[in-house]
C-alpha cells in the first residue's frame, strides 16, 4: 500500500446534529441464517459512532453476538412527505467491555435523557457500539419528487459517510453483504509479507502500520492507515504474494473482502469509473504495497 491511500472519512455536522436532536433509532439485526429482527432503542452518539443499551437476553443482543452486521434508521414520522428527513445506515456492532468507556457512554445517556430515572446500576444491561460502514442522509426538503407515471415517491438521499471511499460506489454497494467483520488486537499481524494474497481489508476503526522487510534484514515503515482507508489490493492486482506486512497499531475493526469478489469488482469497473480506474493504476505503478 502506498502513501497515496484514501483520506480518512468524516461526517457532515448537520448529520451529527440530527443524531443529537433525536432520541430513538430503529435497529435491524439478523441471525446467521438470515432471520431478521427490528427494535426501537434509545441511543447516543459520539461523532458518527452510535451507542445503545439492551439486556443480554433480548433477541437484539443474541443476534448481534452471532452476527455483528446491523442496519439502523433515525427519523421522524411526518404527514407531509416533502418534509421527510432521516438517517439510514449500516454498520458493525459490538458489545462494550471496557469499564471506563461504559462509564463515559452512561454519562452521555444521562446528559441526553436527564428525566430518565435510574438507580445507577448497569450490571443487568449491556452497552453496544455501532461503528458505521455507511450513512445516508434523507432530506426531502431539498428536492424529493413524485412521478405522474410511476407509483411511489422518490426520496432525496445522499451518502454522507462511507468506508468505501476510493471504491466505485455503485459496485461497492452491491457486494456489502460479502464483507466480513474482523477484529484485530493491538500489536497483532493482519497480513504478513510473503503470504498469499487472499483478501483486501477496509479499516472501519483504528490504525494499521504498513512495513516491509528488506533483504538485509532491516524493516522499513511505509505508511500508517486509518479509518476509511483500504489495503491488501496490490498483491491481488499483481497476482503476487504479500509485498509488505500490515500490523495493528491499535485495536482495529476491519471489513474483509475475498480475492475473487474484489477481482470481479475491478473487472466490472475499470474503464467505467474514472476515479477508481486512476486509483488502481496508481497502486500498480507505485513500488510499495500489501
Amino acid at each position: 500500500m502506498s502513501s497515496e491511500a484514501t483520506a480518512p472519512i468524516s461526517v457532515p455536522q448537520h448529520v451529527l446534529d440530527y443524531f443529537g436532536e433525536h432520541r430513538t433509532m430503529t435497529l435491524a439485526t439478523a441471525s446467521p441464517t438470515g432471520v431478521p429482527h427490528a427494535a426501537t432503542l434509545l441511543f447516543v452518539n459520539s461523532g458518527p459512532q452510535l451507542y445503545f443499551w439492551t439486556r443480554p437476553e433480548t433477541t437484539t443482543a443474541k443476534q448481534i453476538a452471532q452476527n455483528p452486521v446491523v442496519s439502523f434508521t433515525v427519523d421522524d414520522y411526518v404527514e407531509d412527505w416533502t418534509k421527510t428527513k432521516g438517517v439510514q445506515g449500516t454498520g458493525e456492532c459490538r458489545v462494550m467491555l471496557n469499564a471506563s468507556e461504559i462509564i463515559d457512554i452512561a454519562r452521555l445517556f444521562g446528559e441526553k435523557y436527564p428525566n430518565a430515572q435510574s438507580s445507577g446500576a448497569t450490571t443487568n444491561i449491556s452497552f453496544f457500539r455501532i461503528t458505521p460502514t455507511q450513512i445516508q442522509f434523507i432530506d426531502n426538503t431539498e428536492g424529493g419528487s413524485a412521478s405522474d407515471d410511476e407509483f411511489g415517491l422518490d426520496f432525496k438521499r445522499e451518502v454522507v459517510y462511507s468506508v468505501f471511499t476510493g471504491l466505485p460506489r455503485q459496485e461497492a454497494l452491491g457486494f456489502t453483504g460479502e464483507l466480513q467483520p474482523v477484529n484485530v488486537a493491538e500489536g497483532e499481524i493482519i497480513v504478513r509479507q510473503g503470504a498469499p494474497a487472499d483478501k483486501i481489508f477496509i479499516i472501519i476503526k483504528g490504525e494499521v502500520g504498513i512495513e516491509r522487510e528488506e533483504p538485509d534484514g532491516s524493516t522499513v515503515e511505509l505508511d500508517t492507515l486509518r479509518d476509511g482507508q483500504f489495503f491488501g489490493e496490490v498483491a491481488i492486482l499483481r497476482d503476487t504474494p504479500r509485498e509488505a506486512t500490515a500490523k495493528a497499531l491499535t485495536d482495529v475493526t476491519l471489513l474483509a473482502l475475498q480475492r475473487d469478489t474484489f477481482q470481479k469488482l475491478v473487472a466490472g469497473s475499470l474503464g467505467t469509473t474514472g476515479d477508481f480506474d486512476s486509483v488502481i493504476k496508481q497502486r500498480l505503478e507505485q513500488g510499495g504495497g500489501v
